[in-house]
């Protein structure tokens, strides 16, 4: 008998892989898939992966432990949480004891200045009283020089309104002769002079003349 020849369009079944392994809570944890294709369009809801695990094998009470005990290592733990705790507690604690020293710090400071800043504080109370007084001794020895001036200038005497002569004059006798005028004394009056002459300005031609100041001794 002759070999069998298999058909040449005939092709060998592929082996469909395994599907992944699920544990028992996995089923009820993972996020439903979207929609399928064959649901598009369709007013009925997808599929659940509950509702696929409800219609296999139910998990028994062990294998559901064991997901639980599973899921449980992976959960933070009071451990944890008292380590992170002490953990911010100490790095605030660092940060305040910090704070307080420079605050401390801060205190020493400022009351090592506050004796420095009364001190000054007088010193300037005291500049200013000094000041107060000498501005009042120096407006009194003003008023005193004043006085002074114009007692110093009683013997002097303007005259006003005589006619400037040509060329040079003697003012002396031009005062002596006016004097005796005003006088009206037989005898011309014995007058000295301390000083006498014109008012230390430019001279104005066809102008008034300018005023004569004489220091009678």
């Amino acid at each position: 008998m002759g070999r069998t020849r298999r058909p040449e369009n005939q092709q060998t079944p592929r082996a469909v892989p395994p599907a992944p392994s699920l544990g028992p809570m996995d089923r009820f944890l993972q996020t439903p898939l979207g929609p399928s294709r064959e649901a598009h369009g369709s007013k009925m809801a997808p599929v659940s992966p509950a509702s696929s695990y409800s219609e296999q094998e139910h998990p028994t009470l062990a294998d559901i432990g064991a997901e639980i005990r599973r899921l449980a290592a992976n959960m933070v733990t009071k451990f944890d949480l008292q380590s992170l705790t002490a953990t911010l507690t100490a790095s605030l604690t660092s940060a305040i004891t910090t704070l307080r020293m420079d605050i401390e710090a801060q205190n020493r400071c400022i009351q090592a200045l506050e004796p420095q800043a009364q001190a000054t504080q007088h010193q300037a109370s005291a500049a200013d009283t000094a000041l107060t007084r000498q501005g009042n001794m120096l407006l009194a020895l003003r008023r005193q020089v004043e006085d002074l001036d114009n007692r110093s200038r009683r013997s002097n005497i303007g005259v006003r309104g005589v006619p400037e002569q040509e060329g040079t004059e003697n003012v002396e006798e031009m005062l002596t002769e006016l004097f005796h005028q005003i006088l009206g004394s037989d005898t011309p009056p014995d007058i000295r002079y301390e000083q006498a002459n014109r008012a230390l300005r430019p001279r104005i031609r066809d102008g008034d003349p300018r005023d004569i100041i004489c220091g009678l001794h």
